[in-house]
């Protein structure tokens, strides 16, 4: 008798480990975790992407066409995100001390030659959303990439002189709790969707509920005993 009551104690003390660690881990990994080190924004990472897209391709402007007014105008969109875009037209046009003028539908300026782009993808997303050990801290991948094609044209002639296209990526893996910092609540393609879906999803339900059972079955089963 007195064996039995033991390994009743044993398994009723493993459970209790079992169920305290399945709720309590991971808020014990988070507080003991180093102090969170100065990570890229979603809005920085899309800045830096659209300047250098710009880079590569204002590299194909010769010496003729970098001593001539520019006209810039964009023939394709991809959202409330092209304003980062435009953005950094100027910016690096002006490092490059190049003389642009941006059209638009009301706008009528005089250059000699038009450099036509579009946003073909301009974006940032959470493509994985995992553990990596069952009960270690949550993780977000990023994925961001910028794709851009432009024709320089002769605004005389409607000749196409060139045509470029660019693409560039950046990717990394942050902790889930720290999508406040890198989202901004003003613009809405710094919030992309995020989901989840792990096997440990199947299991956890099952390994949750049968160490309750186990804990419910012990307690009556203690109380039938005395």
């Amino acid at each position: 008798m007195s064996i039995i009551m033991r390994n009743r104690r044993l398994l009723k003390a493993t459970c209790t480990i079992c169920l305290i660690g399945i709720l309590g881990v991971d808020p014990l990994f988070a507080a003991t975790a180093e102090p969170h080190a100065r990570i890229l924004t979603n809005l920085e990472i899309i800045d830096r992407l659209s300047s250098e897209a710009v880079v590569d391709i204002i590299a194909g402007l010769g010496p003729d066409e970098r001593g001539e007014t520019i006209l810039l105008n964009k023939a394709k969109s991809a959202g409330t995100v092209d304003f980062m875009l435009e953005n950094a037209f100027v910016k690096e046009t002006h490092t490059a001390g190049l003389r642009v003028a941006v059209e638009g539908p009301n706008i009528t300026v005089n250059g000699k030659y038009r450099l036509a782009y579009q946003i073909i993808h301009l974006s940032i997303s959470y493509p994985r959303s995992s553990r990596k050990w069952w009960f270690g801290p949550r993780k977000v991948a990023r994925a961001a990439q910028a794709d851009v094609f432009a024709q320089l044209i002769d605004v005389a002639t409607g000749d196409v002189l060139w045509v470029r296209e660019t693409h560039k990526q950046y990717n990394d893996t942050i902790d889930y709790s720290r999508l406040r910092e890198v989202e901004d609540a003003q613009y809405d393609f710094t919030r992309p969707p995020h989901s989840e879906f792990r096997m440990t999803r199947l299991f956890e339900p099952l390994v949750v509920g049968g160490i309750v059972v186990g804990l419910v079955y012990l307690f009556f089963s203690n109380q039938s005993n005395k």
